[in-house]
């Protein structure tokens, strides 16, 4: 691996490679790039640069990691090979709101529901409801609103999502779902959030009267 860098060092110049370095650096930390996010553009035009996708791919094959490139939505992002593999670690209530995410944009897919680049536009409390009604259906609430919305913000860290400005008279606000929710969730959220909750709910804190979002 040092020589191909060392190669592109030569071949494309030293800055190149000092951004392609950023760029692995980057998918390490937060997973996926979603272009058009603030401060991403070069680190998402490093990684589909075709001069360098031996070397990225070749990188993060040998730690464990596959790369997904979708240059029609416009993002990239790796995943673990096996399970053993680190990547960006979840609690389990944050998995849980990644698969109600995931669930929510495949429901939306399958009607035909879907923006540019295959994005889901929804809102928080939709969102919320949909929890509700998929993990929580005796009516308790294992994650509470306000924790919900921080989970959220969280997501949209890793490029997830984009999470819209809180609207206080409203009480809500736009959450756009991004297709790459779909490599965290796997193809059965249901089943994986109604195990989640069962292990979950002696271990959270339910939620408290007067929370909201």
């Amino acid at each position: 691996m040092l020589s191909e860098f060392e190669d592109i060092e030569r071949s494309a110049g030293t800055e190149k490679a000092a951004d392609l370095r950023k760029a692995l650096h980057f998918l390490l930390r937060r997973q996926f790039v979603f272009a058009g996010d603030p401060r991403t553009g070069t680190i998402y035009n490093t990684i589909m640069d075709g001069r360098f996708r031996n070397a990225i791919d070749g990188f993060f094959d040998s730690c464990g990691y596959r790369v997904h490139r979708d240059p029609g939505a416009q993002w990239a992002g790796i995943t673990a090979i096996d399970e053993d593999v680190p990547l960006p670690r979840m609690k389990l209530d944050e998995t849980i709101v990644a698969l109600v995410l995931a669930a929510h944009w495949q429901d939306e897919v399958n009607v035909g529901a879907v923006e540019d680049r295959a994005i889901v536009v929804t809102t928080f409390n939709t969102l919320y409801d949909r929890y509700r009604e998929m993990a929580q259906p005796n009516g308790s609430h294992a994650i509470s609103t306000t924790r919900f919305r921080e989970i959220l913000k969280e997501a949209g860290r890793r490029s997830l999502v984009d999470l819209g400005d809180f609207d206080a008279d409203e009480q809500d606000c736009e959450v756009a779902i991004r297709p790459m929710i779909k490599l965290i969730s796997g193809g059965d959220a249901l089943q994986r959030i109604e195990r989640y909750v069962r292990q979950t709910e002696p271990r959270l804190p339910l939620r408290q009267e007067g929370d909201d979002a």
